[in-house]
């Protein structure tokens, strides 16, 4: 690929990333339905369409049907179980991971995916089809720009390494480790101290193999600019200045794009932390850095100190 076509490619792969994002806050707008902005999508976007290399054990078909599951059970726990919250959350914390397991996948977004509506309170079955309907068209976004520029095709059959028994034997002390620091924030009701990207940065960094782990204040950092950068673009330009809320989360996307480009840091947690903002009450939003920025040094502390290879 000559210089010319790459910058083609760069640039258009940008632009459609902020087709997605702009579409699916359009949609939740002229609809009335905000559970179809699913912050996470954002961080599938980054893995699909922005990093440069594949990262996550996962192809198409898997990376859409892998979602809408854990969609599906991230709903049926907010809609069916009347179990504490608490509960509700290590169930929609635990049970996607198992999926993977058997799956033998590591696309851990959809751990997102499953908490969202615990978060949020989403009951409506709309969620699951509107996770189908973004994932889908991502990878459809993949499949042309794969086939457009030539490139390499980002499909992965399953990884004949992938030790489900050491991948169990993790889950069950990253459950046990993630059990324990959920006691304060659900007891405190502070349970956005650890939004569903954050968790997801969790699961992510407890990996000892991790790659990100070789540069944790980098990730660190980029995790904080982000989330301040959701934060402003919400404050200044939906709030303040009272623009639409999907031009807040475009600027927002545009900025951290830049970031991305400049930092090298092609972390897919970043999407879901920059799109957090977008969907919390205005009343949330002042508290929500400080309580963010002590769940993350939490994060990065309990993930680097007590997952290391062994």
């Amino acid at each position: 690929m000559n210089i010319k076509i790459l910058r083609i490619f760069e640039y258009e792969k940008y632009f459609l990333a902020l087709v997605i994002v702009a579409l699916m806050f359009f949609i939740a707008k002229i609809t009335g339905h905000r559970e179809i902005v699913f912050p996470e999508i954002l961080s599938i976007v980054v893995f699909c369409l922005i990093t440069k290399r594949q990262i996550l054990l996962t192809n198409k078909r898997k990376m859409v049907f892998l979602t809408v599951l854990a969609s599906l059970i991230g709903v049926g726990i907010a809609k069916y179980l009347q179990i504490p919250l608490y509960f509700k959350i290590l169930l929609g914390f635990l049970l996607p991971q198992v999926v993977l397991i058997v799956a033998k996948s590591n696309f851990l977004p959809i751990i997102a995916a499953s908490l969202f509506p615990i978060y949020m309170k989403v009951t409506s079955f709309i969620y699951p089809f509107a996770a189908f309907i973004l994932v889908s068209l991502i990878a459809l976004v993949q499949y042309y720009l794969i086939k457009q520029y030539r490139l390499k095709p980002l499909n992965f059959r399953v990884n004949k390494s992938f030790n489900s028994k050491a991948k169990l034997k993790h889950l069950i002390k990253l459950f046990f480790v993630f059990s324990i620091i959920l006691i304060a924030p659900v007891y405190f009701e502070q349970i956005f101290i650890f939004p569903p990207p954050f968790v997801v940065a969790l699961a992510v960094l407890s990996n000892p193999m991790s790659s990100f782990r070789k540069y944790p204040k980098k990730v660190f950092g980029a995790m904080v600019a982000i989330t301040i950068i959701g934060i402003l673009c919400r404050l200044i330009f939906n709030i303040y200045l009272g623009f639409p809320l999907v031009l807040s989360a475009i600027i927002a996307a545009i900025a951290m794009f830049m970031l991305i480009e400049k930092g090298k840091i092609f972390f897919p947690p970043i999407g879901g932390a920059l799109l957090m903002p977008m969907i919390l009450k205005k009343s949330m939003l002042l508290m929500y850095f400080p309580e963010a920025l002590g769940g993350l040094v939490v994060i990065f502390v309990v993930a680097l100190k007590l997952f290391k290879r062994g």
